[in-house]
């Protein structure tokens, strides 16, 4: 899910159905054994990625805190800096630009995070710390 919302917020022509439908290949859950490989209800809806992307943009402490994290122990990093910009298009009002801006930032801490730390910040960091 975190590669699907970093490929919907990155790419300024991806809708939330391309998203979930990389190169038109439906993106499934896995099935349980013994169950057809792909059903209707296995497949997942686009509506989904945009539930994924607002719960990762309300998650001010877990990037409060990764950053500060990474700046403590790699001083160099602009991971603070970074805006996370999401093309105009996708956004019906403020607070829907707020929510894809505070996701593109946090998916860019964690991509950083993940090349920095042996931990992995979803979901050792960002679970082990208390956020929800």
């Amino acid at each position: 899910m975190l590669y699907l919302a970093a490929r919907y917020v990155e790419n300024d022509q991806v809708s939330y159905r391309e998203a979930v439908s990389p190169g038109g290949r439906r993106t499934t859950y896995q099935s349980p054994p013994g169950t057809p490989a792909l059903e209707e209800r296995g497949l997942l809806a686009h509506s989904t990625l945009w539930r994924v992307l607002t719960w990762l943009g309300g998650q001010l402490a877990a990037l409060a805190a990764g950053r500060e994290q990474i700046q403590q122990q790699y001083p160099d990093s602009t991971c603070h800096r970074f805006v996370g910009a999401v093309a105009p298009q996708k956004s019906r009002s403020p607070q829907r630009a707020q929510v894809l801006r505070r996701s593109r930032q946090l998916l860019h801490l964690r991509a950083e995070w993940d090349l920095l730390f042996p931990e992995k910040f979803f979901p050792r960091f960002a679970t082990r710390s208390g956020f929800d």
